[in-house]
């Protein structure tokens, strides 16, 4: 059965970061050179979450964790199943943190754009530069982690026999993959990028909703004495960030999974994976929102592929009929 499931999971993992590196590959284009002048700003944030997501994606494909919390204990075992195992402890380790750390960058730069729709509304006096700096000054936090939670990894010879002793019942020396873990929760870094990737995200959930409400609110008010264009670009980032504010939910559900196996409350195989099966839609669904809700990227995409279609049917037809101009000539000649 845990050979099944590695291969299932192994399977979901490799789907879901290669059409996330496609979608968020796409959008980074568009975002550059297809973004009409009324969201030229906000394109800069559209930017910031393209590559995050893209990097997330290509990241989650390199390691694919599976998470084995200690119940009660201030240790933590990772088992990796990605293409970081041809490597050595060191890589992995610090797969591990950049992949994690883009999770946490992700997240505040959905509240970004939350807060810029909603400060746009009344002081549209923003340059790109003023973007740029915020996105740095939120994405601190995210690299200090990044930057210093690799280095409490240890390699398979000081992890085996915690891992061993919390779960007993798993033979390690048949599991595949790279094992690997943390033997102390409460050091400074491991503490720090602990609290950083569970407390924010109920409160940045909360706080989008609020904004979220606060923008529509405003809209409305103001309906009136918008011009067509603006009602119309106001409406489609909204629909995309009000799409977008479903994603966290993913996070949210990945945190309390961890939490849950961390007191012990629920165990098992399917939820050690299930942490960060849930986690790789996050950067998939957030190119989506974009693609599909505003208006020339979602263009520019349909006429591609309308275009792409089109070819393909004349193509065929073209083969079609020079078929039947080859076979008639054939009857042709058979007659004669």
């Amino acid at each position: 059965m845990d050979i099944a499931l590695v291969t299932i999971i192994t399977f979901w993992h490799t789907i879901f970061a290669c059409i996330g590196v496609a979608l968020n590959g796409c959008l980074m284009f568009l975002a550059v050179f297809k973004s009409p002048k009324v969201i030229q700003l906000y394109s800069t944030l559209i930017i910031n979450f393209a590559v995050t997501d893209m990097l997330a994606c290509l990241l989650d494909l390199f390691i694919e964790i599976r998470l084995l919390p200690s119940p009660n204990e201030a240790t933590m075992t990772y088992i990796l199943n990605g293409y970081c195992v041809y490597f050595n402890v060191t890589t992995c380790s610090i797969g591990v943190s950049l992949f994690i750390h883009l999770l946490t960058h992700s997240l505040w730069s959905l509240l970004i754009s939350f807060a810029y729709r909603y400060y746009a509304l009344f002081s549209p006096i923003l340059t790109r530069r003023h973007i740029i700096l915020v996105i740095f000054a939120f994405y601190i936090p995210s690299f200090v982690q990044g930057a210093t939670y690799w280095t409490n990894f240890v390699g398979r010879d000081t992890i085996l026999p915690i891992a061993k002793r919390v779960y007993p019942g798993y033979n390690f020396n048949e599991l595949g993959g790279l094992l690997m873990g943390i033997t102390d929760l409460f050091s400074v870094s491991a503490l720090y990028a602990l609290l950083h990737m569970t407390l924010p995200v109920t409160p940045v959930y909360i706080t989008i909703f609020v904004l979220r409400r606060k923008i529509m609110t405003t809209l409305w008010r103001s309906h009136s004495t918008m011009s067509k264009e603006t009602k119309s670009v106001h409406k489609q980032l909204l629909e995309a960030l009000t799409c977008q504010a479903i994603i966290p939910v993913a996070a949210w559900a990945a945190v309390y999974v961890y939490l849950g196996m961390q007191f012990g409350i629920i165990k098992g195989v399917f939820f050690e994976y299930l942490i960060f099966s849930i986690v790789i839609f996050m950067p998939v669904l957030s190119p989506i929102t974009y693609l599909v809700y505003v208006r020339p990227y979602r263009v520019f995409c349909l006429r591609k592929v309308c275009r792409k279609s089109e070819f393909i049917a004349n193509r065929s037809q073209t083969r079609l009929n020079t078929h039947t101009e080859i076979s008639n000539a054939n009857r042709m000649f058979r007659r004669y």
